[in-house]
């Protein structure tokens, strides 16, 4: 009569700890699982391209997987409570010292199975957590994807941008011309208005003042000389002025809009050019071209 309660005890022993073993291979597998999707993960992150259908793909399956483990575990717990159950009713059948040692047996196999459970709720937490952590990854992934379009965007419209910008400037360049200033020399490139100033200016050959010079008694100083206008006639567009360059008075008489007047400055080799490009009543409006690097006249 002993022996047959001492041999369901071990018969449920043995399918306790196999529901055990079960159980420890499937937290195995469910560790395995998650390793192997966050190795997918950092794949993913230097292959932006692909991540979207791979991720959703991984995470489809690692749920799939986390939800079958769960199953398999909750399926084991309830077969180790039956179990249990079975061996506590047997266990009171039985007398003396055998009846003090079942019990004591199934209550220690009931405290793990607590044990167990606490576990499985960890790894359900666990779980939970790496699949919020995935679910933030994904979004701050699509932000960032947002962001680099946002970016390439601009870049995009900057050099589009800068090539108009730079197209417009070599049509202005290109537009420019060259004519004989009143010293009989070819001029530099002549602008006729502010336009074609500032193509100039960002040119970069020369230094270019621009001005705007009323009729007076007194020169003005201009760049490194002074300028005094005389005369300006607005129906002919013609004017009259006086230049002070150095310690001489170079009078510029006559003189046509948009005609370069030359002269050379100290000792420099390179022409100075003013040009005026409109005559008003009792002004002139122009710029006046200095060189860059002024060299010495041999």
């Amino acid at each position: 009569m002993d022996e047959q309660p001492k041999s369901r005890l071990s018969l449920a022993t043995v399918v306790l700890f196999a529901a055990f073993a079960g159980l420890f291979i499937a937290q195995i597998f469910t560790i395995r699982s998650l390793r192997s999707t966050a190795s997918r993960l950092a794949a993913v992150e230097s292959d932006q391209s692909r991540v979207r259908n791979v991720f959703d793909a991984e995470v489809a399956q690692l749920h799939q997987a986390a939800a079958s483990a769960d199953a398999e575990r909750q399926k084991s717990l309830d077969e180790v409570r039956d179990e249990v159950e079975k061996a506590r009713r047997q266990a009171r059948g039985v007398a003396g010292k055998v009846k003090e040692e079942a019990l004591k047996s199934v209550e220690d196999l009931a405290t793990r199975v607590n044990v167990s459970e606490f576990k499985l709720k960890q790894h359900q937490d666990a779980d939970a957590r790496v699949a919020t952590e995935i679910s933030s990854l994904k979004q701050a992934t699509t932000s960032a994807q947002s962001n680099i379009s946002d970016v390439s965007t601009e870049v995009k419209q900057v050099r589009t941008e800068v090539a108009n910008t730079q197209g417009q400037l070599e049509r202005t360049i290109a537009d420019l011309k060259r004519t004989t200033g009143d010293m009989g020399v070819l001029s530099g490139l002549i602008a006729t208005n502010s336009k074609e100033i500032d193509a100039l200016k960002q040119l970069g050959d020369r230094n270019y003042t621009e001005f705007t010079l009323y009729k007076g008694k007194e020169p003005i100083k201009l760049a490194d000389i002074s300028i005094l206008l005389k005369k300006a006639d607005v129906k002919a567009n013609r004017y009259t002025l006086e230049l002070q360059v150095d310690d001489r008075k170079i009078e510029k008489k006559d003189r046509q809009a948009n005609e370069p007047l030359q002269f050379y400055v100290g000792g420099s080799r390179q022409l100075h050019e003013l040009v005026v490009n409109q005559v008003g009543k009792d002004l002139i409006v122009g710029y006046l071209a200095t060189p860059k690097a002024p060299a010495s006249r041999p």
